[in-house]
């Protein structure tokens, strides 16, 4: 179900194209086949598919059954993205002893029977942590934490000489090079680097749209890491922003100087000033190591930028750690919320007190001053174009006003009047608004206007809501096409 009738018609066509990728069954059936010395496939079904891969299960007639994982298009740069998920692989089941998939076969070229890239391994038992965490009881929850602990503690062991993205030796990446790896013992040190090296950055970021033809340096420390994001959206925006063509989400606010690229490249200007200054001084902090939401898109990130807690504690809600005393007298809504509050203030509490014992490097790093700025220009500084400017001065304007925290011997490089920090905070008034908006739309209706059947009816009557907000804001022609659009979200038969 789309919310804008033909833009969000071609969007999905521009999104399903994005994750259309053509190979051969037969070709992946043979080398799947090989890979672990069966004679015959009896079956392929596909099993998952998330943004960047889609996921077969093949059973043989032999019994045994393997995955195969095929990229998408948008899944990151060809050969690079699928070479360095396979060494990262490795380097965490042989280096760091987590537990992984064995990759049976891999090729990161389309030069191959399957006619594109793809990775065979052996299928994980169990299910997917995120499909299950929802019904798991509280102490199951608690000891998954501590697993969860334990891995991180892990990643957080090695130490490299460089940021950038993990591949083998002997790969034939470009630009790929030796590294100093600090761990355990010299020995296992030897080890690291006689299999493994760091090349190029796989993360998505550095390769959408015209990024991936622009020749980049991304850096081989923390300071030039970011400088390296910065100057790669200046090089963008002077060269291909067109504010024609700029993304328009009209369900996500955007201020008045969003479709100016003179505008983001002011800020990043701004942002690149600042970077030798608030640079955290802790050489454990800034130190390259080991991180992922995935091991698709692992890298050496510095510490500070890439460590974070887990997606399944949710650090928004207010710590609650136990019911009050009037919860028998409360609405079942309530009392869901408050149940969920709770849990989670107890999960989060489990969290912290167990890695200030076990991992205090992440410990460290979770108190470290402006941690979470620090973490949000990099985000931010990285998409103002296709997103939003305003976080990013928001940052800017929160880095000026608190820049004798930043120990640094030198006056703020940058300065915002108080006539603009006035203005920006009459947009913040929009902007909390909308963004009150769209937490009660939170599993319901994403920012792209999507949701699923089952939400429907709820989606419905909360655009009417939505209707309302944006009508208070929109003008003669704008008006007439929103209640138009409004219509095609809810009968999409109607004519566009």
């Amino acid at each position: 179900m789309t919310s804008k009738g033909p833009l969000r018609r071609k969007d999905e066509r521009k999104q399903l194209d994005a994750r259309y990728r053509r190979f051969d069954v037969a070709g992946l059936q043979r080398v799947a086949c090989q890979a672990i010395g069966a004679n015959r496939c009896n079956s392929l079904e596909k099993v998952g598919e998330g943004n960047y891969n889609k996921a077969y299960r093949l059973a043989m007639e032999n019994g045994q059954r393997v995955i195969a994982k095929i990229p998408h298009p948008n899944a990151g740069p060809p050969a690079f993205t699928t070479a360095s998920e396979v060494a990262t692989m490795e380097f965490a089941s042989t280096i760091l002893s987590i537990p992984m998939p064995k990759v049976l076969a891999w090729s990161a070229t389309d030069q191959n029977p399957v006619d594109t890239e793809y990775i065979i391994m052996e299928e994980a038992k169990g299910s997917p942590l995120q499909e299950v965490w929802h019904d798991l009881q509280l102490r199951t929850k608690r000891d998954i934490i501590h697993e969860i602990i334990d891995v991180e503690r892990k990643l957080l062991s090695v130490s490299f000489d460089r940021v950038g993205s993990l591949y083998f030796n002997d790969c034939s990446v470009p630009d790929c090079a030796p590294m100093l790896a600090t761990a355990g013992s010299q020995e296992l040190c030897d080890t690291i680097q006689s299999r493994f090296c760091i090349g190029p950055i796989v993360r998505r970021e550095f390769w959408e749209k015209e990024r991936s033809e622009m020749r980049q340096h991304h850096g081989n420390t923390s300071r030039e890491y970011l400088e390296s994001v910065a100057r790669r959206e200046i090089d963008w925006m002077k060269a291909y922003a067109d504010p024609q063509k700029a993304a328009d989400n009209p369900w996500q606010y955007k201020s008045a100087e969003q479709h100016s690229p003179e505008a983001h490249i002011l800020s990043l200007h701004k942002f690149l000033s600042a970077i030798p200054h608030i640079i955290p001084k802790d050489a454990n902090i800034v130190s390259p190591r080991v991180w992922h939401p995935d091991f698709h898109a692992a890298w050496t990130t510095p510490v500070f930028l890439g460590a974070n807690p887990p997606l399944l504690l949710d650090y928004g809600i207010d710590m609650l750690m136990k019911l009050p005393d009037n919860f028998k007298n409360l609405d079942e809504v309530t009392k869901d919320q408050l149940r969920y509050q709770v849990s989670q203030s107890i999960l989060i509490h489990a969290y912290e007190t167990l890695t200030a014992e076990k991992n205090p490097l992440m410990n460290t790093m979770m108190r470290y001053p402006h941690s979470q700025t620090l973490k949000q220009l990099e985000a931010f500084a990285g998409s103002s174009w296709d997103n939003c400017l305003f976080p990013l001065q928001e940052c800017l304007i929160r880095v000026e006003k608190e820049w004798d925290h930043f120990d640094s011997t030198e006056p703020c490089p940058f300065h915002y009047s108080s006539e603009e920090i006035r203005e920006h905070r009459k947009e913040a008034d929009v902007l909390n608004d909308n963004q009150a908006l769209w937490g009660e739309l939170r599993g319901i209706l994403t920012d792209e206007g999507y949701t699923s059947n089952e939400t429907f009816g709820r989606a419905t009557e909360l655009l009417e809501k939505l209707r309302e907000t944006g009508l208070d804001r929109l003008k003669g022609d704008e008006r007439n096409e929103f209640d138009r659009e409004k219509r095609v979200v809810l009968d999409p038969s109607a004519p566009a």
